[in-house]
């Protein structure tokens, strides 16, 4: 009892509204919109014409000069704009109606038909539309922002009353019950999926943010661990020189990082060290290979005397060995490189 009262409010919060439901009906001449909500209100004006895009156009022009929210909006059709028929269900098992409609609306309007039902008495009242028109009512209404919900003509009991209002107030209940007749039928679900959507859009954002910092924190605290093994191999104005460097080189950094992770010895430590030492501001490392004996780096800069003095900063800190292997120019200028050396 207690989940369902905390589930209650989430629940009514992801459903459709059905308090504020905008419906219409056209006689000809006039458009009668109203709004049931916790009073009854109403507007009527002439039409501008007799096109459902015109029809859509000027229910939207109303409902935004109203302020009405046009997310659940249903119309009334007037007789003769839908085809319907009244037939005793005398013999006909209830869950065969379905197909007695179908094959009703198939032979009156096309292969291609929407159709509905609804049982009155002994009475069973039909209602078909072709297709192809019920989707032009569905793009009309689109195109101007209008939600249809429903679409029906008025039932048989109910072209006796008088008021046009009567026909606005007939599509409404039937938006709000969910029943038939409904010529968009599938269109009633009791969810809001825009509202579902933002939502786990924003979960996702934030969850997406919480990743984030938690990445951020644990790329600090390894940097922070990094930092204090420095310290325990050389003395701190060493480390802080190799930090300035490295921080000035990004690239170089993440690379010499997974270097230190994988050494074993002292050896390889200090030849961490001595890279470092053996840095230019003019040079750029792109890629760093140790193999066994071998050291080869492969790297890229704007000026061939910085790559000279490159290499003799190789040899005096890393290994007297260090030869340049390969040099050329790529398509920007710059000069690409590579220098080996023996570790023996």
């Amino acid at each position: 009892m207690f989940v369902g009262k905390i589930l209650e409010p989430i629940k009514k919060f992801f459903r459709e509204d059905i308090g504020k439901i905008v419906s219409a009906y056209f006689d000809g001449e006039k458009i009668y919109i109203a709004r049931l909500t916790e009073k009854f209100e109403t507007v009527e004006v002439e039409a501008d014409g007799s096109e459902i895009e015109q029809l859509a156009a000027k229910i939207s022009q109303v409902c935004g000069q109203k302020g009405w929210e046009t997310s659940m909006v249903g119309f009334c059709l007037r007789e003769g704009d839908a085809l319907t028929y009244q037939s005793e269900t005398t013999g006909i098992p209830e869950e065969k109606f379905p197909e007695y409609v179908k094959a009703w609306a198939q032979a009156q309007a096309g292969a291609e038909s929407k159709f509905s039902f609804t049982k009155v008495g002994e009475e069973l009242w039909m209602e078909s539309l072709p297709k192809a028109t019920a989707q032009e009512y569905l793009s009309a209404f689109k195109k101007f922002g209008l939600n249809l919900r429903g679409l029906s003509a008025m039932p048989a009991d109910m072209l006796t009353k008088l008021h046009p209002y009567d026909r606005t107030e007939f599509i409404t209940e039937v938006i709000r019950n969910k029943s038939s007749p409904n010529l968009l039928a599938g269109r009633g679900g009791v969810w809001n999926w825009k509202r579902i959507f933002y939502t786990i859009a924003a979960i996702f954002f934030i969850g997406l943010i919480i990743i984030s910092v938690k990445l951020f924190l644990d790329y600090n605290a390894a940097n922070d661990k990094l930092d204090a093994a420095k310290v325990s191999v050389e003395n701190l104005s060493e480390d802080l020189a190799l930090k300035k460097n490295f921080d000035e080189h990004v690239a170089e950094l993440h690379r010499l990082n997974k270097l230190a992770a994988q050494a074993g010895d002292n050896k390889n430590f200090n030849l961490l060290l001595n890279l470092g030492k053996s840095s230019s501001r003019e040079v750029r490392l792109t890629k760093i290979r140790v193999d066994k004996d071998l050291l080869e780096l492969e790297g890229i800069t704007a000026d061939s005397a910085a790559l000279k003095s490159y290499l003799g900063l190789v040899r005096n800190f890393v290994a007297n060995s260090a030869r340049l292997e390969s040099s050329k120019e790529n398509d920007d200028g710059d000069i690409v490189f590579v220098i080996r050396a023996s570790l023996k």
